[in-house]
């Protein structure tokens, strides 16, 4: 009786689409030949950009209200159609959308399979949390419980850090004789090492290979990586030397070596596992392009930073805000001040989406530079258009506490409200700490008595806050 209504709330608690119509949809239609790329027949687009768009941060419900206006006005869907929906918006993480789409499509009958049972199980997790995840594991039926679906619930496990609550369920795996594949064991691996138990890895990848069962990409990133942690370094490079004889070396692995060769600060080694890197990533994949170029600059290499980042301009028609943020970092680390100022220009030109983040980069640059009317000009132009976020006031407030300028930075905290329009925001536990000890060491009553009302304004004044503030007060001799 327990598990049965475990199960009936592990079901409400998830379930958001309303059962209002009995349309039926339609069986699986072979896919034609006009489909687009991304698997769509043309037909299909139209709803999809529908739903997507009001996937983005609206109430539960929605989803399924335009599903049923859709049947209401036109003709059946298939689950073909839908499932691709599901896969499309899980790809942009619209999880709360893709979720609805499958509540919907199970209050109308639609039976999924255990593959796409371990597709909603994991969209749980994401957007209800582990618990909600794992009551609807255990409310789904013994035959639902498959390979897959265990296998995505180790990985949910591994992904919210409950490393043990996954090995604990990898020991009932065993008790029900359900033989681990690639993917179950490259979860394991990958949970011993979460666990701190990075010698296990290695055991786990031996059962993995006495099993007859082939490791993967996935599986020798967790591998060395367990050898890293073990500061094994030269097993982790025979282990890499090994696979480059026998299969082709995936570009994160070359990276994951040169990262912590950077470490070391073997910056020789770590060039070379970099130019390897780029000899074998797809060039078309922007993500390798943003991570090597970022490696770089952690070696220190102003002149690898630029050929990859002319490289990477010449490979992609459109620069995105995300290769800007990280060339800009890149340029900031190696204090190359001429052309960080160059590509924030070019940004400011080119961009299609503002990207508070970039900006404010320039703006630390500025500041690190003692350029303080350029950061202020900036920061002034970006509060009048609304676009500053935390992290503006952040950087302003810590350079004038570290410069002991605790006025100008009360300003900024004073001014925080201007600055942060989108949610409501109160300063870090660190950097209120910080003001206090100032106050504290000059007994400084009526800047506390300011900083006091600051915070007031902010609404973020709490008890333990209240009670160091008094301490200034104590110091000073004051009631």
């Amino acid at each position: 009786m327990l598990r049965r209504a475990v199960a009936a709330e592990a079901r409400r608690r998830i379930s958001v689409a309303p059962a209002r119509l009995a349309h039926e949809l339609a069986q699986p239609q072979a896919q034609s030949a006009g489909s687009d790329r991304r698997g769509f027949e043309p037909s299909w687009i139209p709803l999809y950009k529908r739903i997507s768009k009001v996937s983005d941060g609206r109430p539960p419900g929605i989803v399924a209200a335009e599903m049923d206006e859709w049947l209401r006005q036109r003709s059946r869907l298939s689950q073909q159609q839908i499932l691709a929906y599901v896969r499309k918006l899980t790809w942009f993480k619209k999880n709360e959308g893709a979720l609805e789409l499958l509540d919907w499509m199970e209050a109308r009958g639609a039976n999924l399979s255990p593959g796409h049972q371990a597709v909603r199980l994991d969209l749980v997790s994401k957007v209800h949390g582990i618990q909600a995840a794992e009551e609807y594991f255990w409310s789904l039926p013994d035959i639902s419980k498959s390979l897959k679906t265990y296998s995505c619930l180790l990985n949910c496990y591994g992904q919210h850090g409950l490393a043990y609550k996954g090995l604990e369920l990898y020991e009932k795996m065993k008790a029900k004789n359900i033989v681990p594949d690639k993917l179950v064991y490259n979860h394991l691996m990958k949970l011993y090492q979460k666990a701190g138990q990075p010698e296990k890895v290695r055991s786990t990848f031996e059962e993995m290979r006495e099993s007859g069962i082939s490791a993967d990409k996935f599986t020798y990133f967790t591998l060395i990586e367990s050898y890293i942690t073990m500061n094994d370094l030269d097993t982790a490079e025979k282990v890499l030397e090994e696979l480059q004889k026998v299969a082709p070396v995936h570009w994160s692995l070359y990276t994951l070596m040169a990262n912590n060769y950077i470490k070391l600060e073997l910056f020789g080694k770590a060039e070379v596992a970099l130019k390897k890197a780029e000899e074998v990533m797809d060039k078309a994949e922007l993500h390798p392009w943003n991570a090597i170029l970022s490696l770089h600059a952690l070696c220190g290499n102003s002149t690898e930073v630029k050929r990859i980042w002319e490289s990477l301009k010449s490979t992609f028609k459109k620069c995105l805000n995300r290769s800007y943020l990280v060339m800009l970092q890149g340029l900031s680390m190696i204090d190359d001040f001429e052309s960080l100022q160059q590509i924030f220009q070019e940004w400011q030109l080119n961009h299609e989406d503002y990207d508070m983040r970039i900006t404010n980069i320039m703006i630390k640059a500025y500041l690190d530079k003692g350029m303080i009317d350029e950061a202020e000009a900036i920061r002034q132009s970006t509060m009048a258009q609304g676009r500053c976020n935390e992290g503006t006031v952040c950087i302003f407030a810590e350079f004038y506490l570290d410069k002991s300028d605790v006025n100008a930075a009360l300003e900024i905290l004073g001014d925080a409200k201007n600055m942060v329009t989108a949610h409501k925001w109160a300063p870090s536990k660190e950097l209120v700490s910080r003001f206090l000890r100032h106050y504290e060491e000059s007994k400084d009553v009526a800047g506390v008595e300011s900083f006091l009302e600051c915070l007031n304004s902010l609404e973020c004044l709490d008890a333990e806050t209240y009670d160091a503030i008094m301490q200034t007060y104590v110091l000073a001799g004051r009631t």
